[in-house]
């Protein structure tokens, strides 16, 4: 175990590390999602969420994991941090398929990370209010922020008013489909999930203010 460093930064690092070893491996071509053999290798659903387009797009991606484990490191245990990026990216991959089908083909881990950041966030939020008491409104104050950043970006950007809409600023163009429905099906994820529980996936004692 490494001392300072959560279980959520750990799994971080080694799924960072797993995108990076991937990129070097050139395996793109048989793992990005492609509308036109999702039929036949339906795993490209998700796989295409491990996989980038250039070193650039891996690397930015594998430090947006990390920085996001390491900012909601209380809410996203191991377990919890795979459950969700895994719904994230499957739900994203899902969703481009039925709704998006001008999108041949699809690689970066952009889709579930918003998905990812936007569950955490949720969680966080769940948790804070749970017990209403005079420092609820305190205590959800910063994970309602969090909350609220990621939905002004994703919404801005399929309004066409966020300028990462119209850039390739990662050395390839932007699906902010995938940004949008990842955030969709994060957001979901985690607010039944807290509802059904009670607790969200998190461990059982209150978050430190």
């Amino acid at each position: 175990m490494i001392r300072g460093v959560s279980g959520a930064e750990r799994f971080a690092l080694a799924g960072a590390a797993a995108v990076l070893l991937l990129q070097a491996a050139d395996l793109g071509s048989a793992l990005e999602y492609r509308r036109a053999l999702l039929a036949t290798e339906p795993w490209r659903l998700v796989t295409g969420h491990l996989v980038h387009a250039n070193w650039r797009h891996a690397i930015l991606n594998a430090l947006a994991w990390f920085a996001t484990a390491r900012l909601f490191a209380y809410e996203l245990p191991p377990a919890s941090q795979a459950w969700l990026l895994a719904t994230s990216a499957l739900g994203a991959s899902l969703l481009l398929w039925l709704a998006a089908p001008h999108v041949a083909w699809y690689r970066g881990l952009s889709g579930a990370l918003h998905g990812l950041f936007a569950a955490a966030a949720v969680l966080w939020l769940a948790r804070a209010v749970k017990v209403r008491d005079a420092g609820a409104a305190r205590r959800a104050l910063a994970p309602a922020l969090l909350l609220a950043v990621v939905w002004a970006k994703v919404l801005a950007e399929q309004l066409g008013v966020a300028a990462i809409a119209n850039q390739s600023w990662p050395g390839v163009a932007v699906v902010t489909q995938s940004h949008l429905f990842g955030a969709g099906v994060g957001t979901l994820a985690a607010a039944l999930t807290a509802r059904w529980r009670g607790v969200p996936l998190s461990r059982p004692s209150s978050r430190p203010p």
